[in-house]
């Protein structure tokens, strides 16, 4: 999934979930669960592209999660705990990056790269966005269901 993608839906666990407690833990369990299902995002084909453009790419879809994600839920959620929620959510890429950036190729970094490269569900454009689009929406309309 695309870092905005992770971002939504760490911010609309924070937003459901009013106890940290859970909402923090549920937040780090959403990114490998969703990352199963197949999905298009800037790190497929990371080993063709130049490190630089695979770091801006990055950069600005974990900015533009961020951004997003304050603009739906950081009225009516917590800043610390909205904000905790949405890096726990983006940790297990944030901790991929070392290794593909740099070719650090050990722990921690090479056991989230090895573990992100065999559950990540992958499928190319536009099919890609369209799961992760109805993705973090269902999980948006389930939450606000429960909550």
């Amino acid at each position: 999934m695309t870092a905005t993608a992770h971002a939504i839906i760490g911010g609309a666990i924070a937003a459901s979930i009013s106890n940290p407690a859970i909402g923090i833990p549920l937040a780090a369990a959403s990114h490998p669960l969703v990352d199963m299902i197949p999905h298009w995002d800037f790190g497929l084909g990371w080993k063709s592209k130049k490190k630089a453009v695979l770091l801006i790419q990055s950069a600005a879809d974990l900015a533009l999660g961020v951004v997003i994600t304050y603009a739906l839920f950081g009225k009516t959620t917590d800043t610390l705990y909205l904000f905790m929620a949405i890096f726990i959510s983006e940790s297990w890429d944030i901790l991929q990056m070392p290794y593909l950036l740099f070719n650090w190729k050990f722990f921690p970094f090479s056991t989230f790269y090895r573990f992100g490269h065999h559950t990540n569900g992958r499928a190319k454009m536009p099919w890609g966005i369209v799961t992760q689009a109805a993705t973090v929406g269902s999980i948006i309309g389930v939450l606000r269901f429960v909550h």
